[in-house]
């Protein structure tokens, strides 16, 4: 049952190295009326998408997310905040003897920079990381059906980069972010007594796509 893989570390330098580029890349693209000045803020939302890992190495599947985020910008066009996501996965193959049910509830650090292209055109890149606890329901036994708890811990690090548009004047844009993630879950199977099983703890890991769909407001 253990997997013994160990955490896969995400090299969020890459992106950050490329904060050069994208800062060349503003230079013919000043007139933009969003507000992304030194001392402004932003608060937004969404839905998002990636990969999810069932509980002791059974099978990756696809985890569906809301999410709310906030920054605050120190630099313009550079902003730091925080992002709060709910996950909600499901894998239902019991043909198969799998079935899993995942929540997840994570949370972390951001940094976003805009790169203006245009007036109202934005390319995005942002850099998170999120952990936090999660929760699943997991089929062990097919015949009879037969499930246990899990419960454990997920981190997760996400980089990316994506389009946003100002849907209203220099308070508003919307867009879409593509992202690699790189999750992290260590769980452990908890027996009807509510103690935990020994030998049970498992680490999964996974690097996937993600994609997120936002709106922001702007002050």
């Amino acid at each position: 049952m253990k997997n013994k893989s160990k955490p896969v570390p995400f090299t969020f330098g890459v992106l950050v190295s490329l904060l050069p580029l994208f800062t060349f890349l503003t230079c013919s693209a000043q007139s933009y009326t969003l507000k992304i000045k030194k001392g402004d803020y932003w608060l937004g939302g969404g839905l998002g998408i990636q990969g999810s890992v069932a509980p002791m190495g059974q099978y990756i599947g696809t985890s569906a997310s809301l999410s709310a985020k906030g920054g605050y910008f120190i630099a313009d066009k550079l902003s730091v905040g925080i992002t709060v996501t709910g996950g909600y996965s499901i894998v239902d193959k019991k043909d198969k003897g799998v079935y899993n049910r995942g929540i997840s509830f994570l949370m972390g650090p951001l940094f976003n920079y805009h790169i203006p292209i245009s007036r109202n055109f934005f390319l995005e890149p942002i850099i998170c990381t999120t952990w936090g606890p999660v929760s699943v329901k997991s089929m062990v036994s097919a015949s009879p059906e037969q499930y246990v708890k899990v419960k454990g811990h997920a981190f997760c690090e996400i980089g990316g980069i994506g389009p946003f548009f100002e849907v209203i004047p220099q308070k508003a844009e919307f867009g879409v972010q593509l992202l690699i993630a790189v999750l992290q879950q260590s769980t452990t199977v908890y027996g009807s007594n509510g103690e935990a099983v020994p030998g049970s703890k498992v680490w999964d890991n996974k690097t996937g796509p993600a994609m997120n769909v936002e709106f922001r407001l702007h002050f």
